[in-house]
């Protein structure tokens, strides 16, 4: 399993320190990836504070490829208000930069604001998400694409630079039907943070699908993170309602056997908290579900972010490296 880091790209910790400086940190201590949210109106909530600075997705990822050169670089998720010509040119640009060092993570978005903003419709997402994955492979393989779709259309594009190597695609979303479309559109499928008894019940129906299809799919979490030296300072504060509805998904997850989220213990596998030994134990659980990318979200605790990524580099890393 390999460890990646969503970085403070949006909300009042974010600057070029926190984005560029700390990145190349990242890849001391011995991460894999960094990865990078997705919004164009962006309105926080809980747990995100007030401040509304966003830096563009992109920007974000070739600022930090250029101060590194060892970690992967991934979207988690882009939603659908690009044109896809222009997503296939940024992703593959970002691959000719950085030596190849680009994961897609592609979602369905749900705020029909943001798509206006960006020229859409909210009710033609779908068809938005599947066309650019075909549109996007299709231009990273050959020169002189024509395509028609229900939405977009064009004749004899050709882009270069392509992809240093193929860029896998993967799908994000909680829901059973996100599981759908990640098998039917993409190469893998990454839920952000959900419960572990929701995770088990998709990652069931994930790979009855994948085998009907013949495929084999990524699977990247994104739970959020509470490292502390002492159990007790990790856990002190954290309100368990607010985390339980922290989700746009919270209302398709499945209820713990208690009925519903009363205690962390409830919300195992949407956080994990504790000490060093604490976090081990819980992320053997995503190990032994067999889950590739464990991205680590440290939202919580952006005003101490490098002490606790560090923290956690130190004593958990090594115990899964």
């Amino acid at each position: 399993m390999k460890f990646g880091v969503l970085v403070p790209h949006f909300g009042e910790h974010a600057s070029p320190e926190s984005i560029i400086v700390a990145s190349r940190q990242i890849e001391e201590m011995g991460y894999d990836s960094v990865w990078v949210r997705d919004h164009i109106l962006w309105k926080p909530h809980g747990m995100e504070g007030s401040n509304i600075t966003f830096v563009e997705p992109f920007i974000t990822l070739a600022a930090i490829g250029a101060v590194t050169r060892r970690i992967e670089l991934g979207t988690a998720v882009l939603i659908p208000i690009r044109w896809p010509l222009k997503v296939a040119q940024n992703f593959a640009s970002l691959s000719f930069l950085t030596g190849g060092r680009v994961i897609a993570g592609i979602g369905l978005g749900s705020n029909p604001a943001e798509f206006a903003a960006a020229g859409f419709r909210l009710e033609d997402r779908e068809d938005i998400l599947r066309e650019t994955t075909e549109i996007v492979r299709q231009v990273w393989d050959r020169n002189a694409v024509s395509y028609r779709g229900k939405v977009f259309a064009f004749d004899d594009v050709s882009l270069e630079p392509k992809p240093v190597r193929r860029i896998p695609l993967l799908y994000g979303g909680t829901t059973r039907a996100s599981v759908r479309r990640a098998v039917q559109y993409t190469d893998g499928w990454m839920p952000g943070r959900i419960p572990l008894a929701t995770l088990d019940d998709r990652l069931d129906l994930l790979r009855r699908l994948a085998e009907e299809s013949g495929k084999t799919m990524t699977v990247g979490v994104i739970p959020l993170v509470r490292i502390a030296r002492d159990r007790s300072a990790a856990r002190d504060g954290l309100d368990v309602h607010a985390l339980a509805e922290s989700s746009a998904g919270a209302r398709h997850w499945l209820l713990p056997p208690s009925g519903g989220f009363h205690t962390l213990e409830d919300l195992e596998g949407l956080i994990v908290v504790g000490n060093p030994d604490d976090c081990k134990r819980e992320i053997d659980k995503f190990v032994a579900r067999g889950i590739d990318h464990f991205i680590v979200d440290l939202r919580l605790d952006y005003d101490q972010y490098l002490d606790r990524l560090g923290l956690f580099a130190d004593t958990v890393l090594p115990a899964f490296h």
